[in-house]
């Protein structure tokens, strides 16, 4: 039962060693590596080369860029499964054999906990990110928040190689990739199911692409997630709750494809309305959708309002 490892690499020569290290440490031995070189500059292809073992090889990306890298890979890919590898990140040993025994279904998407390290402190917003992405393993109810963030961390899921064929998966990706395939997912009624242990451990650093490159920046995703939610649920009235920038960003994204209502707690106070819309009683909404553009830390009290007005999460209620 092989399993092909995607795995992009640019410049990440100061990690690259340890990553494969951990591949090499599988308990489950019948895998393949198949790295891609996007354009490195530095020496992170020499030192893949060190390791002498035939289930590890390496092409050049024939484009530029992590979606033409992941397309290629994917194209050679020749095991009965397919996962993902970040160049700086590191597998637990089991990590292949748990995610195989999870797998029971041919649109199953297996995942486990993740756990970020780094040589200095992980950042307060990357641990909360971790902890939202365990409790979802939990709960087992990824997509009835896949508009809040993404749900399954990018290199940390596993996959039968011809569903996604079948699907097209790889050759839908747009950018970012890793929220994209989610909602590819959901799209074609895949279901994440999850092992209950930490397989993968995600490495925080200064040089991380997410860190640094504009597709991965916070509007990149606010754009993707509603470009979705636009494509899925047109047609119906929906209802924004909170007014903060959050609610102006979605008005902003929304306003031109739904009948539109918006609401807060704090209605009383607006006299006038906020960029064309009149602000009302959250107590009213009738709406088909709500839109959550509030994340309280006490989120139980909000979460039984919109049950008491009859929204289910995950159908007619998300965050976002």
């Amino acid at each position: 039962m092989k399993v092909s490892i995607l795995l992009p690499f640019r410049n990440a020569a100061p990690w690259i060693e340890e990553t494969i290290q951990s591949v090499l440490a599988q308990t489950h031995c019948d895998w393949e590596l198949i790295a891609v070189n996007d354009h490195a500059t530095d020496n992170t292809e020499e030192r893949i080369l060190h390791y002498d073992d035939s289930r590890i090889q390496i092409i050049q990306n024939e484009g530029k860029g992590i979606i033409p890298a992941l397309q290629l890979a994917f194209s050679k890919a020749t095991g009965r499964y397919t996962t993902r590898m970040d160049a700086d990140d590191l597998m637990s040993k089991d990590k292949l054999a748990y995610l195989i025994n999870g797998l029971s279904d041919k649109h199953d998407i297996v995942t486990s906990k993740v756990q970020y390290f780094s040589e200095g402190e992980v950042s307060e917003g990357y641990r909360k990110y971790e902890n939202w992405l365990n409790t979802r393993c939990d709960k087992a109810d990824h997509f009835d928040h896949i508009y809040r963030e993404c749900v399954v961390a990018s290199p940390n899921w596993l996959a039968l190689t011809e569903s996604l064929r079948e699907d097209g998966i790889f050759e839908q990706l747009h950018y970012p990739e890793d929220y994209s395939m989610t909602f590819l997912w959901r799209k074609y009624d895949y279901h994440i199911t999850s092992v209950n242990a930490v397989l993968h451990f995600w490495r925080e650093h200064p040089e991380r692409t997410s860190r640094n490159s504009e597709i991965y920046d916070q509007p990149s995703f606010f754009r993707l997630k509603l470009d979705w939610f636009r494509n899925s649920e047109k047609g119906k009235t929906l209802g924004i709750f909170g007014t903060g920038p959050k609610g102006k960003r979605v008005i902003e994204h929304l306003k031109n494809d739904f009948e539109i209502h918006w609401y807060d707690h704090a209605f009383e106070k607006y006299s006038v309305p906020v960029h064309g819309y009149s602000i009302e009683d959250p107590k009213t909404c009738n709406c088909d959708l709500l839109l959550l553009a509030v994340y309280p830390e006490n989120k139980t009290r909000l979460e039984n309002f919109v049950a008491r007005l009859g929204y289910t999460f995950g159908k007619t209620v998300w965050y976002v």
